[in-house]
């Protein structure tokens, strides 16, 4: 869409922040306008404080513990140091804080012997120690996203969303005699119920942007068979409604138009079909076959997740807990868990150091994406979130759930000082810092798992 500059940013009637732009079968969200806000609230304040943007809350997981030599960072002055692995978020260092001597103890053993990988992802969230078996009675408890969203999620078209980039069976044993159900899940909406990751990007896409209405399954898939953009099917009710509004909402409005069209876009080319005709095989799901474009679309899905304002809580498992991918894009062709398992051997340590470091320009990139999208007047979606990466295993070697890589980006509008290195008493609870981040958005959880409190440090 193209505007002419010589309309003013004039007043114009306010909208509902709900407001959705609706057409045969398809209904998409709206990035927060100056329009959704009165000139004034009820109690006389400005429309800069009535246009205080929300807070959002993201957990990113990664697998299998660490090169811990090349992760763990130390303080540098006021800052933090930038480790081997950590390098690719050096541009990012004011935005991101290093949190040291966190520790989620309810992912170690406490008698159960072996299996610390499903430990790590079921406790990484939930702070709760699982209960060992390879049946139906899974239990561990509710987790810090799910928590948050039974209240927080009630002004939000989705009260969460759950990603990751692989699938994973719940039944059976996948780890020392733990269900899989432990391994592939980080997010609970009960003790026993995991919420189902979406790793489908065209599946997340239409839950997050597709039709509201119960009729809508079948056009949806007719409009995806014949390859028109989601956008299409609003076009007319999109340029209604720019024509009532103000120059910067129009810029926010386009601004958003073309992402949400280049993800549709990606996703389509990264799952259109390849003629099988004469082979013997079975149609791939609908996934990118390059994991790297795999992570960023989900990534990019995230963004526009909170940029409309579909979502404000997110976790993403980069993979399931335990898993065997290879990475041959950075010359890794052994599985990522055999690694792990180095045993002090220089060439393992490098190849998973290596891995570490490639998650990391990962996350590298989703800060970029959230820093470069505006969010309320003057502001950007990173300040108004709080995004934790990190893992419930530090050496993977090791399988030590103490001293954790734990990092911590955004300002959670204005709840968090980014930037800093923090060295907290050895095993501070991990589960302390996600009763501060629920604070930052009003939700006063008084405790999860060993909790004993917040952590004002971070303030």
């Amino acid at each position: 869409m193209n505007y002419s500059s010589d309309f003013s940013n004039r007043a114009h009637r306010n909208f509902d922040r709900r407001l959705l732009l609706r057409g045969a079968g398809a209904a998409i969200a709206l990035p927060l306008l100056n329009a959704m806000t009165p000139a004034h609230s009820a109690f006389g304040a400005t429309a800069s404080a009535a246009a205080k943007s929300p807070v959002r809350l993201a957990w990113i997981f990664f697998p299998n513990g660490t090169n811990a030599r090349e992760w763990l960072t130390e303080a540098e002055g006021d800052t933090w140091k930038v480790s081997s692995s950590l390098e690719p978020l050096t541009k990012h260092r004011s935005d991101v804080s290093v949190l040291r001597g966190l520790a989620q103890i309810n992912a170690s053993a406490l008698g159960d012997g072996p299996g610390d990988h499903a430990r790590s992802a079921a406790a990484f969230l939930t702070g709760a120690h699982p209960l060992k078996t390879a049946g139906n009675r899974i239990r561990v408890g509710q987790s810090i996203d799910q928590v948050v969203a039974e209240t927080y999620g009630a002004q939000t078209r989705l009260s969460s969303i759950e990603l990751g980039t692989e699938d994973g069976r719940s039944a059976g044993s996948c780890d020392s005699g733990y269900a899989c159900a432990y391994s592939n899940n980080i997010s609970w909406r009960s003790a026993s119920q995991p919420m189902g990751k979406e790793i489908d990007p065209r599946r997340a896409f239409e839950r997050l942007f597709g039709s509201t209405n119960s009729g809508a399954s079948d056009e949806t898939a007719r409009r995806l068979a014949m390859r028109k953009s989601v956008l299409d099917s609003v076009r007319d009710s999109a340029q209604k409604l720019t024509n009532r509004l103000g120059r910067d909402d129009r810029q926010k409005i386009d601004e958003y138009f073309n992402s949400l069209r280049e993800v549709e876009q990606r996703i389509e080319r990264s799952s259109s079909p390849i003629s099988l005709e004469g082979l013997d095989v079975a149609v791939p799901a609908g996934k990118p076959e390059d994991i790297t474009e795999h992570i960023r679309l989900m990534y990019d899905l995230m963004v526009l997740a909170f940029q409309t304002d579909a979502t404000r809580v997110a976790s993403f498992m980069l993979s399931n807990e335990g898993s065997g991918r290879s990475f041959r894009m950075i010359d890794v062709k052994e599985g990522h868990h055999q690694l792990s398992h180095h045993q002090e051997k220089a060439d393992s340590m490098e190849k998973v150091a290596r891995i570490d470091r490639y998650y990391c320009e990962q996350f590298a990139y989703f800060i970029d994406r959230l820093k470069n999208t505006r969010d309320g007047e003057n502001g950007n979606l990173l300040d108004n979130s709080l995004v934790v990466y990190g893992g419930a295993i530090s050496d993977g070697n090791k399988h030590n759930h103490y001293d954790l890589p734990i990092l911590l980006a955004g300002r959670g509008g204005g709840a968090h000082a980014s930037g800093r290195f923090h060295q907290f008493e050895k095993d501070t609870p991990l589960n302390n810092l996600y009763l501060t981040m629920a604070q930052s958005c009003g939700v006063d959880i008084k405790e999860l798992g060993d909790s004993t409190g917040t952590l004002p440090a971070l303030a």
